[in-house]
């Protein structure tokens, strides 16, 4: 099952549930309204160092040298 992130619209907190089918609409954990929004899920990568990735404003990512913004 997958987890999803929502946030209510009603009182604004945020919660996490586990729910079956994408289609689902939970009910906060809170204060019981359907009113929620589903939020985009962030995914962490691990493994990179943070001296490989540029700090340019360009804000592109690469490693250093990688866009030519240098």
């Amino acid at each position: 099952m997958p987890l999803f992130d929502f946030t209510c619209a009603d009182c604004g907190r945020s919660f996490e549930l586990l729910l079956r089918g994408a289609k689902e609409t939970p009910a906060c954990p809170h204060c019981a309204s359907v009113r929620v929004e589903k939020q985009l899920a962030l995914v962490a990568v691990k493994g990179l160092k943070s001296d490989h990735v540029h700090t340019n404003s360009c804000g592109c990512g690469k490693p250093k040298g990688g866009c030519g913004a240098n």
